[in-house]
């Protein structure tokens, strides 16, 4: 199935251009699925909405059932669009509502029992710059603890705002993990299995963005924060077309079960996984590809320099866990997605890279990395 492009709207201020995103799209009464604060700069925008049904109750990573009552309320309100503001979370669950919406109920959803024709359009406004969820026909979401997908054509946004405006009121702690995220889907996508010429562009473009703008953008520019946001919104153009690999399957039970940000998760794995790579002869040339287009002579610097970002932005990484635990990990890993990843990977390799994840650095170590990171572009 061809995608129809996507209607974009870029720039500071381009919220202030939703009436005429619904207008493009046909929709006269959205549902509203967001936070309260950002839902609310939403309706400053458009006041004509503000009898429009609002859904704030999901969880951060939300589970399959948050949306029942969402398309329950979409129903009986008689909406014929929905707008999602806010991160991933927000940006999934609305995907999650228009799913059960045409599949009928939230298991037939889950079995990708869907019609021909979904045509309920969704503008997504993204409150982050990592997820890249707004160009992407997938959602992650939950069920009794456990990471599905829903996947389609008809899940992808029909519209998208990049207002970097949204993210002056994002918490630090969110910025950062949102941008590692980004980061790491550029990266996997680049080497994956299903990797194109046009994903590799996306993914070329993501990675630069972050590793260029990322200190700026942390410090409050607002050029930086922009170019974030389509950063951003590029990895997610490069995962829409080739999906992850090993980092991303690695991170959910990180996330689900230790607390970090789902982009914090993916950058604990990652540098590991790319030392994993460069141990196999044959992945040395995309490595040596890559690390050249990151402005790195030696492929074997990459890892360090990405370890050098989280100990730079303090984000920790945790104690080495239980033998049981550990076997825990490995064995909730998704196989599907390491079928995409660049190298064979068994449960036994993917519990031996969380225990290298896991395993803390002398301090040395550290100092070599971080000296990297605060070098990198000087």
């Amino acid at each position: 199935m061809s995608e129809a492009p996507q209607k974009v709207f870029r720039g500071r201020g381009s919220l202030g251009k939703i009436l005429q995103m619904t207008e493009k799209l046909g929709i006269t009464r959205p549902m509203i699925i967001g936070s309260e604060h950002l839902t609310g700069k939403l309706l400053k925008k458009a006041p004509v909405f503000l009898n429009a049904p609002v859904f704030a109750d999901y969880h951060p990573n939300p589970d399959i059932q948050d949306a029942v009552p969402a398309a329950t309320l979409f129903r009986a309100q008689e909406c014929d669009g929905i707008i999602s503001v806010g991160g991933g979370s927000a940006m999934d669950t609305a995907k999650a509502v228009k799913a059960i919406l045409y599949a009928g109920d939230a298991e037939s959803a889950e079995a990708g029992k869907y019609p021909e024709k979904m045509e309920i359009p969704h503008i997504a406004v993204p409150g982050t710059a990592g997820t890249g969820a707004e160009a992407t026909q997938n959602a992650v979401v939950y069920r009794d603890q456990k990471k599905i997908s829903l996947s389609h054509p008809a899940l992808r946004p029909d519209g998208v705002i990049l207002d970097a405006d949204l993210l002056k009121t994002l918490p630090l702690y969110h910025k950062k993990a949102a941008a590692l995220d980004a980061l790491s889907q550029g990266i996997e996508s680049y080497w994956c299995n299903a990797s194109t010429e046009d994903s590799r562009l996306h993914a070329f473009l993501a990675i630069l963005g972050v590793l260029d703008n990322l200190k700026a953008y942390l410090e409050g520019d607002e050029h930086a924060a922009e170019e974030m946001m389509d950063a951003s919104y590029q990895s997610g153009k490069a995962i829409q077309i080739t999906r992850t690999t090993a980092a991303h399957a690695m991170s959910y039970q990180i996330t689900k079960t230790m607390g970090y940000a789902h982009g914090h998760a993916c950058m604990m794995t990652l540098p590991v996984l790319w030392e994993m790579a460069y141990e196999k002869e044959e992945m040395k040339p995309v490595l040596q590809d890559m690390s050249s287009k990151m402005r790195l002579s030696d492929a074997q610097m990459v890892p360090k320099l990405l370890r050098g970002i989280l100990y730079d932005l303090e984000m920790e990484i945790p104690p080495m866990p239980a033998e049981d635990r550990l076997n825990e990990l490995a064995a909730s890993v998704n196989t599907e997605r390491l079928g995409n990843h660049p190298v064979p990977m068994n449960e036994s390799d993917v519990r031996e890279a969380y225990r290298r994840a896991f395993t803390p650095l002398c301090a040395a170590e550290k100092q070599a990395c971080a000296d990297i990171w605060n070098y990198y572009g000087a």
